[in-house]
């Protein structure tokens, strides 16, 4: 049984696309532009308003803009979130933080990757951090640390359910709107080209890292956002396991 969060009452929605529920308008899911990285997400439900994956270090700048842009006060993000530590995810989340006063949450597994001090991460034999300099791989593979709530398989942070997904990282995660029927993938699965899975050169642990996207199954949603590629917007549970499938079929 996982734990919730709260995070304090939302306020008007403004649309870029929204999903409806009985004709009312529930929630936002809007994809936040100029944020250098991976993509990032703005996401309001029952429990506030929260950004997922802010990008690379600077672009928080980018961020308050959007806000601002569509007539919200940067002090109403209650939460960031990140799907994982890497730094073109989360390298400008304490900036956003101390901008805003909004809280950091990741997966606890992750969270020891934003300690100050911390050496480089080591990934798998063959992985691209082995021979690339340490400097350089601190800077890549981690962000800049600031206190945080861990979060843990099950939890419910600002509406979000936690799927923990590890392998591209020790605590990747997928977040689960249920009534919005969408899910946030971070790095488990991109849509760059067509659905695949991280390369082997950016996975802490490949093995795991193939296994990941197994963990959706069972699991119904209609949209899936992903840390880099599009979204798909239509029967997005589906085609991911039709993607699986294939994959498996052709090992």
């Amino acid at each position: 049984m996982g734990r919730g969060f709260a995070g304090g009452p939302a306020g008007p929605l403004f649309v870029l696309w929204t999903s409806y529920l009985s004709g009312i308008m529930d929630a936002l899911i809007a994809s936040i532009p100029g944020v250098r990285g991976a993509q990032a997400y703005l996401y309001e439900g029952s429990g506030g308003l929260a950004v997922i994956d802010p990008g690379y270090t600077g672009s928080f700048r980018a961020v308050l803009r959007f806000l601002a842009e569509h007539g919200r006060a940067a002090q109403e993000l209650r939460w960031v979130i990140l799907t994982h530590h890497h730094v073109d995810h989360g390298g400008t989340a304490l900036a956003l933080c101390q901008a805003t006063g909004a809280r950091l949450a990741l997966h606890a597994d992750d969270a020891p990757y934003l300690v100050p001090g911390r050496p480089r991460e080591r990934m798998t034999g063959w992985g691209l951090i082995d021979v690339i300099p340490a400097g350089l791989a601190q800077y890549l593979m981690t962000c800049a640390a600031c206190e945080t709530t861990r979060l843990y398989e099950g939890d419910t942070i600002a509406g979000l359910r936690v799927i923990h997904a590890p392998g591209h990282t020790p605590g990747s995660i997928c977040l689960f709107a249920p009534e919005e029927s969408a899910l946030f993938l971070g790095d488990v699965l991109n849509n760059q080209r067509g659905l695949a899975r991280p390369p082997w050169t950016v996975n802490y642990n490949h093995r795991r890292a193939q296994r990941a996207p197994l963990r959706l199954s069972g699991l119904t949603f209609e949209r899936a956002y992903f840390g880099h590629g599009s979204p798909l917007l239509h029967d997005a549970s589906g085609l991911i396991a039709g993607y699986l499938g294939a994959r498996l079929h052709l090992q």
